[in-house]
């Protein structure tokens, strides 16, 4: 039954007739339909309609399958392959109803013989026609819907296995025809059982959907990504050499991590997770056989104490060798990211950032925290600091010039190398070191002899990334930075999402008094610029000037 869903519904119908007086006629007792409004185009000719549908859209193509240019069912084929989302409604002469009729099973809603129809039998014709089009197209859009989510993991909508063995099948076709390999990573995270009973499975499910989150983040865009049950996740990698396979499996262990969650009493979940990581080349491998050869090299990374890697044969066993690199201090470079002043809209600064040459670990994220974990951090930090410095030798000296240094390095400096960066009488009022908030642990008086000693030089102080998680006011009493630096999780998003306008606002109400600048990260677009404005902030940096260059 029609159900209408306003007092007059509207209906844009192209009329494709070669008869002139039948069409006046026609559009003449549409446009007399008091329930519904039709707007109508008349097109005399197949060409003239295959124009007109090439133009604008139509809700309905009302149409006679004889006309000057062609006839029969060949002219429904060319309109409907034209309009293949539209409704069409045949117009039969008497003796044309089997034409009409083989429309119809072609895919026609409906057909109409002329003369034979009064008005308000041809406007219920043709609302039920576009109707029924509708309806249709909303059940092909909801079995497209269902079919999607089969093949999902409700929880992290990662791959389901359904979902998994679809494209491992492809994927393993590809790889026997082109003779790539394909590199399968089994993940399972370690102690995940007293997660669940300490916190309860609510909890767990948020881990679990926090570490789906990791694991699409680091894939490449080539890459799947699939839940498989529990807490093992598989990850395929097409067309992955041993050496890529090998990074990219460093970095997925790097990033779960260094990402804790955090749970609605404040507690830290930290998370940890174990990796198989095999070349696989049957042409018929199933998900069951796939976990069976995984699970041997997962196995032996739980046996030599979790939160490790385990590959296969013919992969590449030695990530030891990027800290060799790292180690070595040959694959560092700079880059710099401009700094602004917001009232007049010209670049005052740079702040100065490392990358590496190393494939899978250019970014500081990924080589800062292998550096952590195998003790060599405040070797890497020193190279990093050195290389910025030599950077910042090419930039004009009324440039403000911003280097990063990890609160742990700082602890440990000693006078000679102070010296060495800064030497005695070194006019250094343009430099400013940059202390990331959340590295600094316990109580912040630890550093505070060493940021006496900078201040004492001229180079100045900023702490970064406020905002971020844990923040205390205690390190800003402290310190007593010259530079505030809001972190871009307080910043991307601001002019659209009141909940974050008012937590920026009350952090800079409670930094007003420390006469200290501030500096807003990760400034993308001009509407979150007008927010930072709006609320006083100064000074910015972003890519909304351009990435680190």
């Amino acid at each position: 039954m029609f159900h209408e869903t306003s007092p007059k519904s509207r209906i844009k119908v192209l009329l494709v007739e070669d008869d002139a007086d039948f069409s006046n006629v026609l559009g003449i007792s549409l446009h007399a339909s008091q329930e519904t409004s039709f707007e109508t185009e008349t097109a005399p000719t197949l060409q003239e309609a295959l124009r007109l549908l090439r133009e604008q859209p139509f809700d309905l193509v009302l149409l006679d399958l004889g006309l000057p240019d062609s006839h029969g069912i060949a002219t429904f084929d060319r309109l409907a392959e034209a309009a293949p989302h539209t409704p069409f409604v045949i117009l039969s002469g008497v003796d044309d109803e089997t034409l009409a009729l083989t429309a119809v099973k072609k895919g026609a809603q409906d057909y109409v013989v002329k003369g034979s129809a009064d008005r308000k039998i041809l406007v219920r014709i043709l609302k039920y026609a576009v109707e029924r089009h509708e309806q249709k197209k909303q059940v092909q859009e909801l079995n497209e819907r269902l079919e999607k989510l089969s093949f999902l993991d409700p929880l992290t909508h990662l791959l389901n296995r359904r979902g998994l063995q679809r494209v491992l099948s492809r994927e393993l076709h590809i790889s026997g025809r082109e003779g790539s390999n394909l590199v399968v990573i089994l993940l399972d995270l370690d102690n995940f059982k007293p997660v669940n009973d300490t916190f309860g499975h609510a909890v767990g499910d948020i881990v679990l959907q926090e570490v789906a989150k990791v694991l699409r983040n680091t894939a490449r865009a080539t890459d799947y990504v699939s839940r498989v049950g529990g807490d093992e996740f598989i990850i395929l990698l097409p067309n992955t050499r041993p050496a890529e396979a090998t990074l990219f499996s460093e970095r997925i262990r790097l990033a779960i991590n260094r990402s804790p969650v955090v749970s609605s009493g404040g507690q830290v979940i930290k998370t940890t997770a174990s990796l198989g990581v095999v070349n696989v080349a049957q042409p018929r491998l199933s998900i069951e056989k796939l976990l069976e050869e995984t699970h041997m090299a997962l196995a032996k990374s739980k046996q030599l104490g979790k939160n490790r890697i385990t590959f296969g044969e013919g992969l590449e066993k030695r990530p030891e060798d990027v800290l060799e690199i790292l180690k070595l201090g040959l694959c560092f470079r700079s880059v710099k990211q401009p700094i602004w002043d917001l009232a007049q809209e010209k670049m005052v600064g740079y702040e100065f950032l490392t990358r590496t040459n190393i494939p899978g670990f250019e970014m500081p994220d990924e080589f800062l925290n292998l550096s952590q974990e195998n003790n060599i951090l405040t070797l890497v930090d020193h190279r990093c600091l050195e290389v910025s410095m030599a950077a910042s030798h090419g930039i004009p000296a009324q440039c403000e010039k911003h280097v990063n240094l990890f609160p742990s390095t700082m602890a440990g400096l000693q006078p000679e190398y102070f010296d060495r960066l800064f030497p005695p009488g070194n006019l250094c009022g343009n430099y400013y070191v940059e202390i990331s908030e959340q590295q600094i642990l316990g109580d912040p008086s630890y550093l505070l002899g060493v940021v006496n000693q900078w201040k004492k030089r001229g180079v100045r102080v900023a702490i970064d990334d406020l905002g971020f998680g844990r923040s205390s006011l205690e390190s800003l009493i402290v310190l007593q930075p010259d530079v505030i630096k809001i972190d871009k999780k307080l910043v991307k998003g601001v002019s659209h999402d009141k909940g974050l306008r008012e937590m920026l606002r009350r952090l800079l109400n409670v930094v007003a008094s420390l006469n200290a600048k501030i500096i807003a990260e990760g400034v993308e677009n001009r509407q979150d610029l007008e927010v930072l404005k709006s609320f006083g902030v100064q000074y910015a940096q972003g890519f909304l000037w351009g990435e680190p260059a």
